[in-house]
């Protein structure tokens, strides 16, 4: 039998998984009521917008969950006073991106939907970090479950009528609810006894962890900004639809791995080792099933006619992460985040030379081969780091108790 201890840890795991799959299962959504009532062009026009968006969003988070994540476990009784100077710090590199929108070229009333979409979202993600620290995963998925059932019913009463703007005008007004929300939510937390103040410093002291998610960003999307410079609209939500499906699967790797993350710190070379054969083993398994789902998906739910190469290519892709994710903590755990950095740099690198090589001459399945190969050589990269002789893999391995 297990004690409520016990009860309350699974709850709590079964809670953030549920959370965490509702961003994946909700961008699978949208894009098949739009495809599906619409057109496939016209979600592919929206991409062209949705991926500026997201990227002047990131840049704005700055890194704020995980800093903010140190900074409330060294001074818990200064979490709104660092929550508001975050934000507010943050708001300054917003509106100088606002600023610039102006001169963007869209219509005056695209660019204020525009503004207002890109606020809501990084006010949206700012209250991630608090989610996870007050570990409010149930309140934040019933949002973001009424944010889906707000966007989708509206994109099923538009049906053909959508379009570009509409969806602009959607995406903003569902994520300015979604900020309410979570306002009201961590009201207490977050703005109870204003006490934050404008810090510049703050850009310079989370600056390693923007770095690492900007990295890891355009990593696993330079193929995408490729393809949408490259194709047009029909073949770019092709493309976005079938490598969203490859990242989900990719995914797993971190549900699996990530109850262990603790453990891995304490954990020699060659335990490490043998934790990432046994993860890309399972990822070696998982790879048939993956891939035929996404086939049943493509195929019959978004009737994508797509060649059988691209799966093929999507395994490829797929694959790799399940061998190096431990590698990756390993380096954390060596104080060694410059080497993550500059595999992801790494990684850009190949991805967008391949493209510029491929994509012109095997379109979309030019565009995923280069992803992929950016995948394979990250991986003996991290190979590289892992067994190199400065960092003694082989003399910790000698001393570990199987």
């Amino acid at each position: 039998m297990w004690d409520s201890k016990k009860r309350r840890r699974l709850s709590t795991v079964v809670k953030n998984a549920f959370n965490s799959l509702l961003l994946p299962v909700f961008n699978v959504a949208v894009s098949f009521l739009v495809i599906r009532r619409a057109s496939v062009e016209l979600w592919g026009a929206f991409v062209n917008v949705m991926i500026v968006v997201q990227l002047a969003a990131h840049l704005v988070n700055w890194g704020n969950k995980e800093y903010l994540l140190r900074s409330f476990s060294r001074t818990p009784a200064g979490i709104g006073r660092a929550w508001q100077t975050s934000l507010g710090t943050r708001l300054l590199l917003f509106a100088l991106l606002a600023a610039a929108a102006w001169f963007w070229g869209f219509p005056p009333g695209r660019t204020l939907l525009l503004i207002g979409w890109g606020l809501g979202q990084v006010w949206v993600q700012s209250y991630d970090v608090l989610v996870l620290y007050r570990r409010d995963f149930l309140f934040a998925a019933l949002v973001e479950l009424g944010r889906l059932a707000l966007m989708a019913s509206v994109i099923w009463q538009q049906g053909t009528q959508a379009t570009v703007d509409t969806l602009i005008a959607l995406f903003c007004g569902a994520y300015l609810a979604q900020a309410a929300a979570l306002t009201w939510r961590f009201w207490r937390q977050s703005f109870a006894g204003l006490a934050g103040r404008i810090d510049l410093a703050y850009f310079r002291q989370a600056f390693p962890f923007f770095l690492l998610g900007l990295s890891g960003l355009l990593q696993s999307r330079m193929d995408l900004y490729a393809v949408n410079f490259y194709l047009q609209p029909a073949q770019v939500g092709q493309y976005q639809v079938f490598m969203n499906l490859m990242i989900y699967a990719q995914s797993v790797s971190a549900f699996v791995l990530l109850p262990f993350v603790k453990s891995l710190y304490r954990l020699p070379t060659r335990t490490i080792l043998k934790i990432a054969a046994r993860l890309g083993g399972l990822g070696a398994l998982l790879l048939a099933p993956f891939l035929a789902l996404a086939h049943l998906a493509l195929a019959y739910l978004y009737r994508f006619d797509l060649p059988p190469l691209m799966l093929a290519v999507g395994g490829l892709f797929i694959l790799p992460i399940f061998f190096y994710l431990p590698a990756i903590y390993a380096l954390y755990k060596d104080n060694e985040q410059s080497a993550v950095i500059w595999v992801n740099g790494l990684g850009i690198a190949a991805n967008f030379g391949l493209n510029l090589l491929l994509l012109p001459r095997l379109g979309m399945v030019g565009a995923a081969a280069a992803g992929a190969a950016a995948q394979w050589l990250m991986l003996l990269a991290y190979g590289w780091l892992f067994w190199r002789p400065r960092r003694g893999g082989l003399a910790q391995a000698e001393q570990v108790v199987p």
